[in-house]
């Protein structure tokens, strides 16, 4: 995430452009609105109160507070440290 979202005062910012960017990245093909809005709405829940969805100059956008990212960026390297090594 931190490769993505720009920094800003309320946290780490992504606006629904980037996302879809990196889902035609993961996918190989461009998403569909809908499915840029789902991911939007499924990162703010996923976050709780670390995440907030907003909307600047009619862009819509995810906020991520900071602390927050840092901590499941951690978590994730504590797991891929952990992950069996498969032959």
């Amino acid at each position: 995430m931190q490769d993505y979202a720009e920094k800003a005062p309320a946290g780490l910012v992504l606006d629904s452009q980037t996302i879809a960017k990196v889902i035609t990245a993961a996918e190989g093909t461009k998403p569909h609105t809908q499915t840029v809005a789902r991911v939007m709405d499924f990162l703010e829940k996923l976050g709780k109160d670390d995440v907030d969805q907003t909307k600047r100059r009619g862009k819509k956008l995810v906020v991520v507070e900071e602390e927050a990212a840092d901590r499941y960026h951690d978590r994730c390297d504590r797991l891929n440290e952990q992950a069996p090594k498969r032959a």
